[in-house]
């Protein structure tokens, strides 16, 4: 009952598969070449790392972009940050002001706040200021965090190639019927 059949395809598929994953790694018997890890080590000529930019980051922001050499994204980052800030203290001013005013509609100290005459108006209010508030406080952990992966992705294209030996341009083909046509020139130099 137990028995696995043997004639079974899947089974000689999945025992193959097991056997090819275990042993793949186990089939290198020369030494690596150490001479051509020189050379590519020499070529390299200063290693810029990701995670010293996330951190960066996430010490003060902006720091990153200092160290990946993008300074022109840290007064952008500041200037949306002091925006969102802004924004979170004026709905925050406005909660309080409007929650005291609801606590003392409550109590009977007063009968009407800024034309809002009922406890539910006061209540809408004081509502409507507190969730704008925490929204703020939520895009400004969304700043935080975008300020951390731009850091980090910059980091990791620091050294990406994007000199005129890879270009895409617009050209003009020559060809038999038609003498000039629009086109496309993909190049490739090495």
């Amino acid at each position: 009952m137990g028995r696995i059949k043997l004639h079974n395809p899947t089974v000689w598929i999945g025992g193959m598969l097991v056997v090819v994953l275990l042993i793949h790694n186990t089939g290198f018997s020369q030494k690596p070449d150490t001479t051509l890890q020189r050379k590519q080590t020499s070529q390299i000529t200063r290693e810029h790392s990701p995670t010293k930019a996330a951190l960066l980051s996430a010490a003060m922001p902006g720091l990153g972009q200092v160290y990946n050499k993008k300074y022109w994204k840290i007064p952008i980052l500041y200037a949306g940050g002091a925006f969102v800030y802004y924004l979170y203290d004026f709905y925050s001013e406005n909660y309080n002001e409007y929650n005291n005013a609801y606590a003392a509609f409550l109590s009977g100290k007063i009968n009407q706040y800024n034309g809002l005459s009922t406890e539910e108006q006061l209540k809408a209010a004081k509502d409507f200021y507190r969730r704008y508030r925490d929204l703020n406080v939520i895009i400004m952990v969304g700043v935080y965090l975008v300020n951390i992966v731009d850091a980090t992705v910059d980091a990791y294209l620091f050294n990406f190639d994007v000199s005129p030996d890879l270009s895409l341009r617009p050209t003009t083909l020559a060809t038999e019927k038609y003498h000039h046509v629009p086109g496309v020139s993909l190049t490739f130099r090495f």
